[in-house]
């Protein structure tokens, strides 16, 4: 039997004292991974403002994470330095305390309810899109981030009217941009005062909101997320406070709009570098909507959408790294992993492996086709929506979301986009190269009815 090695011989560096590498990973973040992974290979280790990490990659070690040692780490310390921005969340729980909370939440994003939210999101796009043909150039990640702010802050706040929406948004970015501080000193003059200053704000409202939805009853028959959350029993019944639902609405918004941006901005890229693929979902639009208003039941009828948007999670998965504390000693590659560590996996370098994806660098949505379909190879190789129990709540809601915005795009507009592929190709730092991609978008020549 191998004798297991200590944590201590696994390869890397625990860099400066205290600090350890916590600079290189905030200045250089998706690139320090790649660094590292081609230096010392699966299994690496370093050091986090003083606390000791292991990172593990491949689908292997995220099956053992996620599924295998789910019960023995702890989401709540991997992502601990969200507390202070988002509250304690689904995100931050674990065990049966996690398993209530997603029992409760479940409703709001899955079956009927998410029929109902159609109708709002259409509107929002449509009356969102109207004019990029006027626009000329116009920079992606800073569009879609507007656009899906736009759609969060009405269904998972509850904002109403334009001014609302505007408002809560940008609370909400100054929360955002507050999380990113390193040190958490909540005066005035700081980052992170700023941000704390504004999660009161938001806090404020959100109750308000409550109120009146409480007062106005119904809450059953809501068409947006904040109402189906207020209104969550489960056959116990439990149900969400007000500051769980505010923590969860705050959360949502996060995750509801950044995460869908990202990805809606890297589609529009690939497909700008790829003609081919522009026509071959136009194609696929006209046989199955035609000249008809676009409806919830022809989001089902997309394979090649659906595969385009699978290729996108594959190559740009919008959380590229996923932590957990580690509460038991796990073992894994060899070495044995001590109780009070932490442990991080990526899907981002999981997407990428050779032997998983024939040339895992280039954009080829039929990977995902039959008879290829290589994401099957292994029930853990894409896996740009997490797994597990803890897998995204809100999956289906953002595949909605971004096929009603793309199908729109695709029936209105043709683009192109710039900086040439070549010159950032392979992207390695997707969250940094986001921010300069640009579309040149024009009118069809020959357009279908607009959508109503």
């Amino acid at each position: 039997m191998q004798q297991l090695k200590s944590a201590e011989e696994i390869p890397g560096s625990y860099g400066l004292p205290i600090l350890g590498e916590t600079l290189e990973i905030f200045r250089d973040s998706e690139l320090y991974l790649w660094r590292r992974f081609q230096q010392y290979g699966s299994v690496f280790k370093t050091s986090v403002l003083g606390r000791k990490r292991a990172y593990l990659i491949g689908p292997s070690a995220n099956r053992l994470v996620l599924v295998e040692q789910a019960e023995n780490m702890s989401s709540r310390i991997g992502w601990y330095f969200l507390e202070s921005t988002f509250g304690n969340n689904i995100l931050l729980q674990d065990g049966e305390e996690h398993r209530l909370t997603r029992r409760l939440m479940y409703p709001a994003f899955h079956g009927k309810a998410i029929a109902t939210y159609f109708d709002t999101i259409q509107n929002i796009v449509q009356d969102f899109l109207k004019d990029w043909g006027e626009r000329g150039t116009i920079s992606l990640n800073s569009s879609f981030r507007q656009l899906t702010l736009m759609i969060a802050t009405r269904l998972f706040l509850g904002s109403q009217n334009k001014s609302e929406v505007e408002q809560t948004s940008q609370w909400f970015t100054q929360l955002l941009d507050s999380s990113m501080a390193i040190f958490k000193w909540n005066v005035p003059f700081t980052l992170y005062g700023r941000g704390q200053n504004a999660r009161g704000k938001l806090v404020a409202f959100l109750r308000e909101a409550i109120a009146q939805r409480i007062e106005q009853g119904n809450l059953e028959e809501s068409k947006d997320v904040l109402g189906l959350l207020l209104a969550a029993v489960d056959e116990d019944g439990n149900k969400l406070s007000e500051t769980q639902v505010i923590n969860e609405a705050l959360l949502l918004l996060f995750a509801g709009h950044e995460t869908t941006a990202s990805l809606l901005t890297w589609v529009i890229f690939e497909l700008g570098n790829h003609p081919e693929w522009r026509e071959r979902l136009r194609q696929e639009q006209l046989a199955v909507v035609g000249n008809n208003p676009l409806s919830l039941s022809h989001l089902k009828q997309f394979p090649q959408l659906t595969n385009v948007l699978k290729e996108a999670e594959r190559l740009y998965p919008p959380v590229y790294a996923y932590n957990r504390g580690v509460l038991k000693d796990i073992e894994y590659g060899g070495y044995r992993i001590p109780a009070g560590w932490f442990v991080t996996i990526s899907p981002m370098l999981t997407h990428r492996l050779p032997e998983l994806y024939t040339e895992p660098d280039r954009f080829d949505p039929d990977r995902f086709a039959p008879p290829r379909e290589e994401d099957k190879k292994h029930p853990l190789a894409l896996m740009g929506f997490g797994y597990g129990s803890h897998s995204c709540l809100g999956m289906e809601f953002a595949q909605m979301e971004m096929k009603i915005v793309l199908s729109t795009l695709l029936r209105h507009y043709d683009w192109t986009v710039k900086p040439d592929y070549s010159a950032i190709a392979p992207v390695r730092q997707p969250s940094k190269v986001k921010d300069i991609l640009q579309a040149y978008i024009e009118p069809l020549l020959i357009k279908h009815p607009l959508d109503s």
